[in-house]
């Protein structure tokens, strides 16, 4: 038996293995690029209800109800609300829609998106730079659990888009007031992330073994994928607003 096992392991060709895996990783980056969900064109617009489960009043009064912050004190906020995220990460498609429609002005970041996944029950406030000391990653928490969730949970989202909305404009000029302390759900980690281990681990072993080049080309391969696939969702749109700046700020919360 022992014979048996040392004459496989002796055959065993790791560079080729190693090839194997570096290939499927890949395979898989690439499909995970493919799987993001293509960020709408704003054309101009603040309320995109692309689920469409907003009443045309509703509707009416957002658009009102936004263009009177916009006016009053340049604050921009805009709600997306989608049908499905087909796969995609809520906390991720928000920055690429952040990015895409650049909310906010230049100098101020102080932009807001409200984002929706019907399907995923996914609500995320991506919060501006500008914003993020009032608009605390707490309180969005706190609007997306008391206001928003509630309401959507019984079916109603017209009032639950509504309260959200409202309660950010409140929230950034100091008026919401609620108690109670956040218990968010951290999130688990991110696939990348697991990826990228996996990456730097293989290229090492590879480098070790004399097999470096085949690992960095695929490494270069994927990051230059990755980058590209990243232009190019983020090259629309960019001047929606003023060109607000997001740094993640913000939450995601389920219902």
């Amino acid at each position: 038996m022992t014979f048996g096992l040392n004459n496989f392991l002796k055959g065993f060709n790791l560079n080729f293995v190693l090839r194997i895996l570096f290939f499927s990783i890949l395979v898989s980056a690439s499909f995970v690029l493919q799987a993001q969900r293509a960020v709408p064109e704003h054309g101009g617009v603040w309320m995109h209800d692309e689920a469409n489960v907003l009443s045309a009043s509703t509707k009416a009064q957002l658009e009102t109800l936004l263009k009177a912050e916009r006016d009053s004190t340049s604050n921009q906020i805009a709600v997306l609300i989608i049908p499905s995220l087909e796969g995609d990460d809520i906390d991720s498609y928000g920055i690429r829609v952040a990015e895409a429609w650049k909310p906010g002005m230049k100098d101020k970041d102080n932009g807001v998106i409200l984002i929706v996944a019907i399907q995923d029950r996914k609500v995320r406030i991506e919060v501006g730079q500008g914003l993020e000391g009032v608009l605390t990653d707490a309180m969005s928490s706190r609007i997306n659990r008391n206001e928003i969730a509630p309401r959507f949970r019984q079916g109603d989202y017209d009032g639950g888009v509504k309260a959200g909305v409202i309660a950010i404009i409140q929230t950034i000029k100091g008026q919401y007031v609620n108690t109670e302390p956040p218990q968010r759900k951290r999130g688990g980690r991110s696939p990348w992330s697991t990826v990228i281990i996996i990456i730097i681990l293989l290229v090492i072993m590879s480098r070790r073994r004399g097999g470096g080049g085949f690992g960095g080309f695929l490494l270069g391969s994927m990051l230059g994928s990755s980058m590209r696939g990243g232009d190019d969702s983020w090259s629309s749109g960019s001047d929606f607003g003023g060109g607000g700046s997001f740094g993640g700020g913000g939450s995601s919360d389920s219902w």
